[in-house]
């Protein structure tokens, strides 16, 4: 009998080989990179999200990936602003929208927000949790957007 593991490699074996696929088939190719690229940002997701073990009042792994997505977003972002060719600005705005749109989530952000606060408890980790992350992904994004400028100047 073969294992989950096994099953697990084989869908996704088997859903990179559709993705590819898409390509010939959609009149949109961005999309269709964009989904090439999607599968890779929900892997590295999957990944990071163990890390919300080590701290329970701090979802450590949801805020890696929003860090994470945030950077990608950023650095990726600026490239697009050094005006590329056609071909590599598809590929970049793909990148960004399947890699980093499936690696941050907004959704898991306000869960585990909601999750994190208790008014009657008086439990404000959410609070802490929802400044923290806005600040720093503020902080990163500005910086990794500024990225392409700093290369250039050496």
């Amino acid at each position: 009998t073969p294992s989950v593991r096994a099953i697990a490699t084989a869908v996704f074996l088997l859903i990179i080989t559709l993705l590819i696929n898409s390509l010939f088939f959609l009149d949109d190719t961005q999309t269709a990179i964009s989904l090439l690229f999607s599968p890779f940002g929900v892997l590295a997701r999957w990944r990071l999200l163990r890390l919300n073990k080590l701290r329970p009042g701090f979802p450590l792994g949801t805020f890696a990936c929003n860090m994470l997505g945030c950077a990608l977003s950023g650095s990726l972002g600026s490239l697009l602003a050094g005006n590329p060719g056609p071909e590599e600005s598809m590929v970049v705005q793909s990148m960004i929208q399947g890699f980093a749109g499936s690696l941050s989530s907004l959704a898991a952000f306000v869960i585990e927000l909601l999750n994190l606060i208790d008014p009657i408890i008086f439990k404000y980790d959410g609070l802490r949790y929802a400044v923290l992350t806005i600040c720093w992904a503020l902080v990163v994004g500005f910086i990794t957007s500024q990225a392409k400028d700093w290369a250039d100047k050496i």
